[in-house]
């Protein structure tokens, strides 16, 4: 796996778009070709993709509202997973956050879509079998 690659794919959200089930046929929610349905202009695209322009924030990780509460970050209909990511790239920096992610993908822990980090309950369990390998 090529870590500066996957860094660079890390989408505003904090989702890694290079590990997404899509990454074959996307390249990734910072251009313009992503396939990502929340970047969708049918939905008018990415709410938190446009208010990290709007701020000139790289991601969501350098805001100060994080978590805001909205779309990705709405844990009455997204997972925690995807606000626990954010919180680790925050803590650790996305070089570590990616070093995690891919020492666990070597030892069989899968990011993505309905994988490992996914259904955990809370930003602690996600954070522990992130920078650990080990679940709660």
């Amino acid at each position: 796996m090529d870590r500066e690659k996957i860094v660079k794919s890390i989408a505003c959200c904090g989702l890694v778009c290079d590990l997404c089930h899509l990454a074959g046929e996307c390249d990734g929610c910072r251009n313009t070709a992503s396939k990502c349905g929340t970047h969708s202009e049918q939905w008018g695209g990415c709410l938190h993709r446009r208010c990290c322009a709007e701020k000139k924030l790289d991601g969501c990780w350098e805001c100060m509202e994080f978590p805001c509460g909205r779309e990705m970050f709405d844990t009455d209909t997204h997972d925690v997973k995807i606000a626990a990511c954010v919180r680790c790239i925050r803590e650790d920096g996305k070089d570590r956050f990616i070093a995690c992610v891919v020492e666990n993908e070597n030892h069989g822990i899968r990011y993505g879509f309905r994988k490992d980090y996914d259904a955990l309950g809370s930003d602690e369990a996600v954070l522990k079998l992130l920078r650990t390998g080990r679940k709660s």
